[in-house]
């Protein structure tokens, strides 16, 4: 099944984790991929994996929080390939703390990257995607929908994020943009390790776990794809657990 055959895909986060299953997944299904990151290695890495499925890919070194360097790919992206079809937002990071130790530029920091990249992605690309009547998947977290000790600026960040998903569904569905989110938990990827703080409260930690096994990566991307894919079409302006029943 090839869904996104002639479709050209700008992703975010591509060098790992969540990032790099769906930049694998749209490669697999046709997709024509620009991916970008800040870890070069592991970017490339994304890359090579990608053309070995048979995708054209075309890899970036990316700060999302970073106006200019948003510009930039935006620019490169276009000129490499002339239009924009999917936007896949999975760039984000996760930093520790208890709140009342919280550094004020950790917290400026992880905004910075999940909630304000997401916003630059977002706005610079809008534009050509109504012409081609594109799709925009963002990834939240079921932090946005629930409470998580230890990581105020993480679940701030995300609903943010959240927020900005569902106002964009509705200031462009007419114009026939498709918006939506994802809220992944319980997923095997570096964020889900243990925090690297003293004094935690594991009744608290554990608190959104899902209540199935933590499943990889992959199942997300596969989520992103269909709300990305025609079939996913009429969904727009929503949000879509992906935690085992943790929320249920």
């Amino acid at each position: 099944m090839e869904r996104f055959e002639n479709k050209v895909v700008f992703l975010t986060g591509a060098a790992t984790g969540i990032g790099e299953a769906t930049a694998k997944r749209m490669a697999g299904e046709g997709a024509s991929l620009y991916i970008v990151d800040v870890d070069k290695s592991e970017l490339e890495k994304t890359a090579q994996d990608c053309r070995r499925l048979g995708a054209n890919v075309e890899s970036e070194i990316c700060d999302v929080s970073d106006e200019d360097e948003v510009t930039g790919s935006v620019k490169n992206m276009l000129e490499l390939f002339g239009k924009v079809n999917v936007v896949a937002n999975v760039a984000g990071i996760q930093l520790w703390h208890h709140t009342s130790d919280h550094p004020t530029s950790d917290f400026e920091r992880t905004l910075a990257v999940n909630l304000t990249g997401t916003f630059l992605v977002c706005r610079e690309l809008i534009p050509y995607l109504l012409e081609t009547r594109g799709s925009i998947v963002n990834v939240s977290s079921t932090t946005a929908l629930a409470g998580i000790p230890y990581s105020v600026a993480y679940a701030a960040s995300k609903a943010g994020v959240l927020a900005l998903t569902k106002s964009l569904a509705v200031e462009y569905a007419k114009k026939g943009l498709q918006v939506n989110c994802v809220n992944p938990g319980g997923i095997k990827t570096a964020m889900t390790r243990m925090p690297p703080i003293e004094d935690i409260d594991m009744d608290l930690l554990l608190r959104q776990n899902p209540l199935t096994p933590f499943v990889e990566p992959e199942a997300v991307a596969s989520l992103i794809a269909y709300l990305a894919s025609d079939e996913g079409r009429h969904i727009n302006g929503e949000h879509v657990r992906i935690d085992g029943a943790a929320l249920a």
